[in-house]
């Protein structure tokens, strides 16, 4: 399975058994075959990582 790796946008080879542990990554990958399972793992919250401050009325 060839994907880009989602901070340096390089492309990445990944393996049959290979532990896909970022979300972006397993975004990627649509076909369903390549899971163990046939459904990709599912997504976890990402915390906020805005570095604005909420204005005050």
């Amino acid at each position: 399975m060839h994907v880009l790796e989602p901070v340096e946008r390089v492309p990445v080879v990944l393996l049959p058994g290979t532990e896909v542990k970022d979300p972006a990554v397993a975004e990627q990958i649509t076909n369903p075959r390549c899971w163990e399972s046939g459904v990709p793992p599912a997504p976890k919250a990402a915390p906020s990582t805005s570095a604005r401050k909420a204005k005050t009325a």
